[in-house]
This record gives structure tokens, C-alpha cells and sequence, in this order.
């Protein structure tokens, strides 16, 4: 029988993930995360996979790819979900606050504290270029949509988009996410910090605004499936 290319393993899994890849970026993030870009190897990703070193380079071509796909992977959801809520007939209030919701989520579900990345040194290499392209378009997103509701002379017009963030300074860092990924309904902080926005503008609540989130962001996946 044939051999299976890609990933000879030296033990079973044990990391999560239900793919190779996913856990490579599983483990990445543990380790990126407790102790540094500089301080972890490809050596130390792989063990804590349970694959071989050449295996890993099967799935990504370098340490830095694996460091920009976890980046990424903090704001491309999110920039998603923007694309489509720029095509719905929705409030800038129910926009705005389904963004915040949104990327605050995706802080708090995964499974390592993954925001964590940003504060790194090394996250402000040229080598990151394409997150940061990403992530400046982002704010630019939440920019323009708080503009809408308060206006563009108003110094509150980034405020948004740095609670969202702020949802990385509110959990823990044990590999342990504070809330689980569900599709029917918002972590409470998410929720907490979209209000807060909101809050912060001024500006009414829309009605249903969990559910209206909800069902965009069901909307946008069921769009890339």
C-alpha cells in the first residue's frame, strides 16, 4: 500500500485541530504566544505536534508563514463579514455594532489567546505587509462606519474598533478559550463590548441586534461553502 504523503507522525495527535494544519497552528499559537516569535523553532512546533520537522515544511514553508497565517487569522473573518454587511440595507448602528461583536468572537473563541500576536516586536517586520494591509483596512471599515453615525470631526471615530480589540486584554492565555464557538449565540463579552460602542457613540441599540448578527455572519459562511 502506497505511503500517505505529508506528515509521517511520531505519535497520535494531540493537539487541536482536526486537520495537519490545524494543528500546526494550534501549536503555534501556544508557543508564539508563552514564549516569543524569536524564542520558538520549527524543532519545537513539530514535537508538539507529534510530526516530523519535514512534515511541518509540507504545510508551511517557514516559521514566518505560520506566524502571518495566525494574524491573519484574527482579522480576515471579520473583514469577510464586513464585505457582507456592505451589501445588506442594515443600519450603520446594527453594522457597527455587528463588527465589534464580531471580531471581539473571534478573540475570545479561539482556542490560545491569538491577539497576542500583535504586541509581539517582531509583528512589525515588513515581512507581515499583508496583515497589516488587512488590519488598516479593517479600521478603516470601522472608521467610515462610525463616521456615519457621529460624523467625521468627531474624536470618537476609532474608539470602536479598539474595544473590539480589547477583547484579547479580557481572557486568559491557557489554551482554554473563555467562551465556546457557537452559531447560536454571541459570547456575553462580545455582546458587552458592542454595546459599549455603541454606548460610547451615543447612539441607539438596534433591535434583535444579536440575532441580526448572527444571521450575517451565518450568512457570509454559508457564501464561502
Amino acid at each position: 500500500m502506497a505511503g500517505v504523503v505529508g506528515r509521517p507522525r511520531k505519535n497520535s495527535p494531540r493537539r487541536r485541530g482536526s486537520t495537519a494544519r490545524e494543528e500546526i497552528l494550534d501549536a503555534s499559537s501556544e508557543l508564539f504566544t508563552t514564549q516569543g516569535f524569536a524564542n520558538t523553532s520549527t524543532h519545537q512546533i513539530a514535537e508538539a505536534v507529534g510530526i516530523r520537522q519535514a512534515s511541518l515544511y509540507y504545510h508551511f514553508p517557514s516559521k514566518t508563514e505560520i506566524f502571518l497565517t495566525l494574524l491573519k487569522s484574527t482579522i480576515e473573518p471579520s473583514l469577510e463579514l464586513a464585505d457582507e454587511l456592505s451589501s445588506s440595507k442594515s443600519s450603520p448602528q446594527l453594522r457597527l455594532w455587528a463588527l465589534v461583536a464580531a471580531e471581539a468572537r473571534l478573540l475570545l473563541t479561539s482556542g490560545w489567546n491569538v491577539g497576542r500576536l500583535y504586541q509581539l516586536p517582531v509583528a512589525n517586520s515588513p515581512d507581515f505587509d499583508d496583515f497589516h494591509q488587512q488590519r488598516a483596512q479593517l479600521q478603516q471599515i470601522f472608521h467610515d462606519t462610525t463616521v456615519e453615525i457621529i460624523g467625521e470631526d468627531d474624536q470618537r471615530t476609532d474608539l470602536p474598533f479598539h474595544i473590539a480589540l480589547s477583547a484579547m486584554e479580557m481572557r486568559e492565555n491557557n489554551g482554554t478559550p473563555p467562551f465556546q464557538h457557537s452559531d447560536t449565540e454571541l459570547p456575553s463579552t462580545a455582546i458587552m463590548l458592542a454595546d459599549a460602542a455603541l454606548r460610547t457613540l451615543q447612539a441607539d441599540f438596534p433591535d434583535d441586534r444579536e440575532q441580526a448578527t448572527l444571521d450575517m455572519i451565518a450568512a457570509k459562511e454559508a457564501k464561502q461553502s
